[in-house]
């Protein structure tokens, strides 16, 4: 039989920076470093997409 596997990856990580943009392209390139140095497992498990956004923390 063959099943059809569906996963997310969910994380959160509070980062300094001056603006939204520059705390997600922080990340970004954290995480396409990750995905690059790792690419045939990426793809072995189906990986196709990620994205995230940020948003400010108000009491900071």
């Amino acid at each position: 039989m063959q099943y059809n596997v569906k996963w997310i990856i969910n994380g959160n990580i509070k980062i300094a920076a001056d603006s939204k943009e520059q705390a997600e392209e922080k990340i970004k390139k954290t995480l396409e470093s990750i995905i690059k140095k790792n690419k045939d497992d990426f793809e072995n498990i189906g990986a196709i997409a990620i994205q995230g956004s940020a948003n400010k923390i108000n009491n900071e």
